[in-house]
């Protein structure tokens, strides 16, 4: 099987698993896959122009690839209507990292502010429809994108059964991002003290970098004593939130900056207890399943995808559970730390690569 990945928005975590995805499937015996990228800005504009770029690039192509992988960030059906004649039979699985419909679009964007996000909503919806096959990062994605989708053409006024979704549901299946494996994992290493609080995700609304902030302010105010370490990817524009972290609890901070090598990146996880996470937004959670699996403890509100492939044992429904679980876990450390780590191996790019191959050649009869 000779494959052709497209990723329009070639950064973060769309990068992450474009690569992902072409190493550890060219690993595979009898697997080739070219890797076709556009930079990672002006995230609008990829959505709608893409397909144009990459039908260009493909009728100047000198041969015909088995199979088409692409991303939420492109659009489909623009893709096939574009494309060269001899390409139009090639089958495309397109998989789903966030989506437009139920992602929390910031209130003082130009285009919500105008209604023009649904524009990027129906994108995605008839991206979906024209793909030969989708894959979603977990199965709460799958199903809150299909219940809105559902709603967003039950507004539309006649002619709608070309975007039925049950169509969706019989061409989808779940298939989770994929992360790498760490050299070495000491689940026995002791809980600090105090224990070390890991955030290794974006600065930006959706990971709910407030809720985080709460957390850490009730733990100060219920007199418990921790260890900061701030890793996850900040911007030029610094939120006030962080802002207000580092004042507060300067003296508690370990780590403040985006970790810019794999070696560092190790080493701070490493050197983390636990991870705690309340998002606004979660499709998956790749941070955490990385945390996880250098055996740092996730204590995690139990919602988004969180109830799909976290152990009950470490979700949370309110302050007291959570607070909870951060006194509970300290006193049996290695066993949260082997329960996290197991849990997170199941996601090893070996083994998601191995089972996105076995789906394509089932479902497209490559020999």
């Amino acid at each position: 099987m000779k494959a052709l990945l497209l990723d329009p928005y070639h950064t973060g975590s769309h990068a992450h698993w474009a690569k992902g995805m072409q190493k550890h499937l060219s690993q595979i015996p009898g697997t080739a896959v070219e890797l076709w990228t556009m930079p990672g800005r002006f995230w609008k504009w990829r959505m709608h122009g893409a397909g144009g770029e990459f039908a260009r690039q493909a009728a100047a192509a000198s041969s015909l690839p088995d199979l088409i992988l692409t991303t939420d960030m492109l659009d489909v059906a623009s893709l096939k209507g574009l494309l060269p004649a001899a390409w139009r039979n090639v089958p495309v699985v397109q998989y789903f990292h966030e989506n437009q419909l139920t992602f929390p679009w910031n209130e003082g964007d130009a285009e919500k502010v105008r209604g023009l996000h649904h524009t990027y909503q129906f994108i995605n919806i008839q991206s979906a429809v024209a793909a030969d096959w989708v894959w979603f990062n977990s199965s709460y994605h799958r199903d809150v994108f299909i219940h809105a989708a559902e709603q967003f053409i039950k507004r539309m006024p006649d002619y709608k059964t070309g975007y039925s979704m049950n169509a969706l549901v019989d061409k989808s299946s779940v298939l989770p991002v994929g992360i790498d494996a760490p050299a070495a994992v000491d689940v026995e290493r002791p809980i600090g003290a105090p224990p070390t609080i890991l955030w290794n995700h974006r600065w930006s609304n959706d990971k709910g970098p407030d809720k985080f902030a709460e957390h850490l302010n009730d733990l100060e105010a219920e007199g418990h004593d921790f260890k900061l370490i701030l890793c996850g990817q900040q911007f030029a524009e610094v939120p006030p939130v962080l802002q207000s972290i580092r004042q507060r609890y300067q003296d508690r901070i370990l780590h403040d900056g985006y970790a810019d090598s794999h070696e560092t990146y190790t080493a701070l996880l490493e050197s983390s207890d636990f991870v705690l996470h309340e998002p606004v937004q979660e499709y998956f959670g790749v941070s955490v399943a990385e945390a996880m699996s250098h055996g740092v403890i996730p204590i995690l509100k139990s919602a988004q995808a969180y109830p799909s492939w976290v152990p009950d044992a470490f979700l949370f429904e309110h302050a007291e559970e959570r607070s909870a679980h951060w006194v509970n876990w300290q006193k049996d450390g290695a066993r949260g730390r082997t329960l996290a780590h197991a849990t997170a191996t199941k996601f090893y790019w070996p083994h998601v690569a191995r089972t996105a191959h076995e789906e394509i050649h089932s479902l497209f009869n490559f020999r």
